[in-house]
């Protein structure tokens, strides 16, 4: 590699890591607190909490990545051109056009840690981080006599005992179970009785009250009753974990034998397919907004004057870019064999790009040429 190549790289990289740690750090973030809630709720400690937010970090980092890439490299551009590097380059005999070579390097080399994200990491990751969710939530079943606070044993559920003893004595219960979309049912009493039987634990209310809200019609059914007794079994998780989703599959497993994951209780088929394809797909995203950013700036003639509505038009594309990689998935959830759809964005622009990059520095050339040519 030569010297200028090497020199370009480090433009590249030392803003592509700043970019990284700022991105990643307010998506992180962003989706680890509401991980906290199901942490504190269930009584676990701030190492627990930690671990899981680890957990979350490669998830997080194969969603910035290519915009870390994107913006380091229009940073880099950005600045070689407005401390007038480009144009010494130019003048020692450096083609515009060798721009394009530690550039596409660049792309190629986060593409690279893109893939070992989506392939390995982020399914493993993803699968540890809700095994260790699920596994929460149900060793904080077994104390629920014991506690007394709001919590989430399973999604769409939620139970509050206001007071209770070691005995299974409650003054003051309430759960609600919003896991069916059409009907909402809300149980409340004054005092209940819980006991742990051998097919799991038993409770029996009294002087409570009933509600089940309609979506459909917005009615409310009210029922009083004097004593009513259920087991909880279905509130809480029991067991190990069934349901895996589509995140937590290698991609190539997938793709290899998609036969395997038809029978998904809660996921059908497609889903996993189509999470499968855009794994794969998105980190060409990488290659295709550096080469986009490298082709933005080329056409505008690498001139600083009009660097400011070339960042802008850049950015809108790259946008656009990232935002038809992720309607198409909805067409391949609907439709598998349309899965070829999710690398037609990146693969398109990292080929018009390059097109782009290539035809206006002929142009250039040409133009000197005749300019040259005129002069004599």
């Amino acid at each position: 590699m030569k010297t200028f190549d090497k020199y370009l790289l480090r433009q590249q990289i030392k803003p592509f890591i700043f970019f990284s740690f700022v991105l990643v750090g307010i998506l992180w973030l962003i989706q680890s607190m509401p991980k906290l809630d199901d942490v504190i709720s269930n009584g676990q400690s701030g190492l627990v909490f930690i671990k899981i937010s680890m957990l979350i970090f490669p998830q997080v980092m194969l969603i910035v990545l290519p915009i870390s890439a994107f913006a380091s490299t229009i940073y880099a551009l950005h600045k070689l051109i407005s401390e007038s590097e480009l144009l010494i380059f130019a003048n020692s005999g450096i083609s515009n056009l060798r721009i394009v070579i530690p550039i596409f390097i660049f792309g190629s080399f986060v593409c690279l840690i893109l893939y070992f994200l989506s392939l390995y990491l982020v399914p493993l990751s993803q699968n540890k981080l809700r095994t260790d969710l699920y596994n929460i939530r149900q060793e904080f079943s077994n104390q629920l006599i014991k506690d007394q606070q709001f919590f989430h044993p399973i999604k769409g559920v939620t139970i509050y005992i206001r007071e209770s003893n070691d005995k299974g004595d409650i003054k003051g219960i309430f759960i609600t179970d919003a896991r069916q979309k059409e009907n909402k049912v809300t149980y409340s009493a004054k005092e209940a009785i819980m006991t742990r039987t051998n097919s799991g634990l038993m409770l029996i209310m009294q002087n409570g009250l009933l509600q089940i809200l309609n979506s459909k019609n917005t009615s409310l059914t009210t029922l009083k009753f004097k004593r009513m007794g259920f087991e909880l079994n279905n509130f809480l998780p029991s067991g190990p974990r069934k349901n895996i989703s589509p995140v937590e599959i290698f991609p190539l497993k997938i793709i290899l034998n998609p036969n395997k994951y038809n029978s998904n209780s809660s996921y059908n088929q497609n889903e996993f397919i189509s999470e499968a394809h855009t794994k794969l797909a998105t980190p060409l995203s990488a290659l295709a907004l550096t080469l986009l950013a490298l082709c933005s700036f080329s056409l505008s003639g690498l001139n600083k004057k009009s660097y400011f509505r070339t960042i802008i038009s850049a950015i809108v594309m790259a946008i656009f870019v990232q935002s038809l990689i992720s309607a198409l998935r909805t067409l391949v959830v609907n439709e598998t064999s349309l899965f070829w759809i999710l690398y037609l964005p990146s693969i398109f622009c990292i080929i018009i790009s390059i097109s782009l990059i290539i035809l206006n520095n002929s142009f250039q050339k040409l133009l000197l040429r005749n300019k040259k040519y005129s002069e004599s």
